[in-house]
């Protein structure tokens, strides 16, 4: 079983990824953060209980869990064995998301003149 952290970040990632391509929509980051929430909706077993609980431990074990970002694969045992890398490797491809993303739609910072910032008011005639 991978850890929570690695299962949202491969949800937010993918999302993110997917959205940074099509230029659709303005709320990115709110869509990458939902597509992380998904990836988590399989492992709602462990804080739901009564029928809720069972219900979603049902598609936990089942093959619906791959819908979910892969959930399903990334808790079999040969990835259970690789945590650490899994997690390192999913904070990685969080950082490199992050800096594409603001890369791409951040604000850049003004370039500074010589004698004064570009943000500067262009001077008048009074002065």
């Amino acid at each position: 079983m991978a850890f929570a952290i690695v299962h949202f970040t491969v949800g937010f990632v993918s999302i993110l990824a997917l959205l940074w391509a099509l230029p659709l929509t303005r709320y990115r980051l709110t869509g990458a953060f939902l597509g992380g929430i998904w990836a988590l909706v399989p492992d709602g077993s462990k804080i739901l209980d009564g029928s809720q609980g069972t219900a979603v431990e049902t598609i936990h074990d089942g093959e619906l869990a791959d819908l979910f970002f892969f959930h399903g694969t990334l808790d079999e045992p040969v990835f259970r064995a690789l945590n650490i890398e899994l997690t390192f490797l999913a904070l990685c491809a969080l950082g490199i998301t992050f800096l594409l993303y603001d890369w791409r739609y951040g604000r850049h910072t003004p370039v500074v003149n010589r004698f004064g910032s570009a943000t500067d008011p262009p001077p008048t005639d009074s002065d």
